[in-house]
């Protein structure tokens, strides 16, 4: 995602967008539509800056020799090293050479490319010459458990609050299409800092992706689930392959929201609700939402105690690159035509054994997820 505004444009198809200043909820931004109604445009993370509480341009910009960016609740610098810090801690990654600014979208640090998210970094390294490579990364705060697996690190600050997580994006092609999995590994050297090493899983890969945020709430509260490695929970990775894969088995992702986060929509008449997914990889592999037939959590769910699929809710429509789906039903009383507290969906492929759909999860700060309410 480059801008809020620009990924908006596209899932309106370019009508002109109508901002209704009214809006205190940093998760969403509100349009007002020619029928009367508005059209609340949810982010699976914040798009408001916590303490100016201005929309993210997620943007570098150049301070003397620093290059630096502001997230939603972090400032990031890039100059001998990279730089993240919140009220709450912060992190220093090494970097293989001085970085230089491209763009307002790019700064270049020798065989790796950084970009703004809406809270950190995306980071795409060249492994064209070497499936892996390794960096040190520092934190302010001595001590913090680490919460892993093959495909996210997780510094916690609390039990279940991360400082900051790093999840792979995957093994890109050429043109950065993902083409397969990206795996991290980590060793801890001392009791601040840590060695990454992020791999390709793929002989054909140029490059591999990760992002690294500093932990703010998300709207969703998801994890995915695999055959492959059944007893493995995802409930921070920021990437699913939904659908068959070698590396995975048969994915299932598993979703609600956080009610809190849309509370000024609970009592509105919603004529619609469309959740708007992006799409990271080529081909045309269909996803289906099935409604959740009871609670699941986040962070304990796994293929082996996995919560079985009721009724269908919608199939996706590709709409650019994204997988969007009418979710209406699952969320609108079709009374009331208030949103209903649901369990949440299971997202899978449409047709079993048909390949893969990598999509961005609710925790990416790099694409996020996008929930489109329509309402008087």
């Amino acid at each position: 995602m480059q801008s809020v505004l620009r990924e908006i444009t596209k899932l309106r198809s370019g009508t002109p967008i109508v901002i209704d200043y009214h809006n205190s909820n940093r998760y969403r931004l509100v349009v007002q539509e020619n029928n009367g109604t508005k059209t609340a445009y949810c982010f699976s993370a914040p798009i408001y800056n916590r303490k100016t509480r201005k929309l993210i341009d997620m943007k570098f910009r150049r301070n003397g020799d620093a290059i630096y960016t502001t997230g939603s609740n972090a400032n990031i610098t890039l100059l001998h090293n990279l730089l993240m810090e919140t009220v709450e801690g912060s992190i220093a990654i090494d970097l293989p050479q001085k970085p230089i600014l491209l763009s307002s979208q790019e700064v270049q640090c020798g065989i790796c490319m950084l970009s703004p998210t809406t809270n950190g970094v995306a980071v795409r390294w060249d492994v064209s010459n070497t499936p892996q490579n390794s960096f040190t990364m520092e934190t302010g705060q001595p001590h913090l458990n680490i919460r892993a697996n093959d495909r996210c690190f997780a510094l916690m600050k609390e039990e279940y609050r991360p400082l900051v997580i790093l999840s792979c994006i995957g093994s890109l092609d050429a043109f950065g299409n993902v083409i397969a999995p990206a795996k991290v590994e980590y060793q801890k050297l001392t009791d601040r800092k840590y060695k990454i090493t992020v791999s390709a899983t793929s002989p054909l890969a140029q490059s591999v992706a990760f992002e690294v945020n500093m932990y703010e709430n998300k709207l969703f509260q998801d994890t995915t689930v695999e055959s492959a490695n059944p007893s493995v929970n995802n409930a921070f990775g920021s990437v699913g392959f939904i659908g068959n894969s070698s590396a995975y088995g048969e994915q299932w992702l598993y979703s609600r929201p956080d009610y809190s986060r849309i509370s000024e929509v609970m009592d509105k008449r919603v004529q619609k609700v469309v959740l708007h997914i992006p799409k990271l990889n080529l081909g045309d592999v269909e996803l289906s939402a099935f409604k959740a037939t009871s609670r699941f959590c986040s962070f304990g769910s796994i293929w082996d105690n996995k919560i079985s699929s009721g009724t269908l809710v919608s199939d996706s429509q590709t709409l650019g690159r994204y997988q969007s789906l009418d979710i209406t039903s699952l969320l609108v009383d079709t009374r009331t035509r208030t949103i209903s507290r649901s369990e949440g969906l299971i997202l899978k492929s449409k047709i079993k054994g048909s390949g893969f759909s990598v999509i961005a999860t609710g925790d990416s700060c790099y694409a996020p997820q996008i929930m489109e309410i329509n309402y008087r």
